[in-house]
């Protein structure tokens, strides 16, 4: 294996904890001695640690450096890292205390400002032939309640992604379950949108997004989820001193679940099994005989 070629491979190794234990510092260190030695993928590598935090604290505009780079070798995850930077760029809310009792459709995602040219970005990286992304606007469609829109998606992805093919499975099967009567029940549910909320919320799979978090806890709070309503009760507590959300507070109860009394626990949550999302925009490139082995017993010695 040329020495390029190795050093992107120890650092998407390193990035997913295959092999060796995750260290996204050492990651990062691969990604920059494989950038040096010239391999045509590393800037993707330097940009995801820009977005993902693997120093220093997440840095969504200088992965745009990195980004315009992996333009020149593969358009299509250039277009989904794009996707990820302008979710973390998005500004944050402001604090609207009665919002979470507000009623709000839990049917699909509340809309944003940027929504419609968020959505463009995966339209563009799923046309460029980036699987990922496919599996991603699948989910979107799916939260918005366009179910055979969604399942199509996943369908045509499924061949490049094992979690769109899971997705595909997932959605089908609810699908043919539901009786006439019941068309809506594929649709997320109050658990699923807790789960993608805490998913932002800690950053598990995803650069933390403290936005996107909380709109997504005050939907399945407006669906009716307890957990999300006492977590948004402790993010409006202690609000930023003009108003918006604190981000050190945000980060403090990243850490945290809680009671039914609404009293940090402090154990960390267990994410919920649902609609599946690759670790990593880089994902892809792991050779699946590291990804098998991961899932492989180690040999006794």
């Amino acid at each position: 294996m040329a020495p390029a070629d190795a050093a992107w491979l120890l650092g998407l190794l390193a990035l997913h904890g295959l092999a060796m234990p995750a260290d996204l510092p050492q990651a990062q260190l691969w990604f920059e001695r494989a950038q040096m030695l010239g391999h045509p993928l590393a800037s993707a590598g330097l940009a995801w640690c820009q977005l993902a935090g693997c120093v220093n604290a997440p840095n969504p505009a200088v992965a745009m450096h990195w980004i315009a780079r992996v333009r020149r070798t593969d358009l299509g995850l250039a277009k989904l890292l794009e996707w990820h930077a302008a979710k973390a760029l998005a500004p944050l809310p402001k604090l609207a205390p009665s919002s979470p009792d507000r009623s709000r459709s839990s049917e699909g995602l509340a809309p944003t400002p940027s929504s419609a040219s968020l959505e463009r970005l995966l339209v563009e990286a799923s046309r460029a032939g980036n699987a990922q992304a496919g599996n991603e606007l699948g989910l979107e469609y799916l939260a918005q309640g366009h179910l055979n829109e969604a399942l199509a998606q996943f369908q045509s992805s499924a061949p490049r992604s094992e979690a769109a093919a899971a997705n595909a499975n997932l959605l089908a099967s609810r699908i043919n379950s539901n009786s006439a009567k019941r068309p809506k029940s594929a649709r997320y549910s109050a658990a699923d949108w807790y789960a993608e909320a805490r998913r932002y919320h800690i950053g598990d799979g995803v650069p933390a997004n403290y936005a996107e978090a909380v709109r997504l806890y005050q939907i399945a709070a407006s669906a009716g989820h307890p957990d999300a309503k006492r977590m948004l009760s402790l993010i409006f507590s202690r609000p930023a001193p003009d108003g918006t959300i604190d981000i050190a507070w945000m980060q403090q109860l990243a850490t945290i679940e809680t009671g039914p009394s609404g009293v940090p626990q402090g154990a960390g949550l267990v994410m919920p099994k649902g609609w599946q999302r690759d670790p990593s925009p880089l994902y892809d490139w792991v050779p699946p005989e590291w990804r098998n082995a991961a899932v492989r017993k180690p040999v006794q010695r």
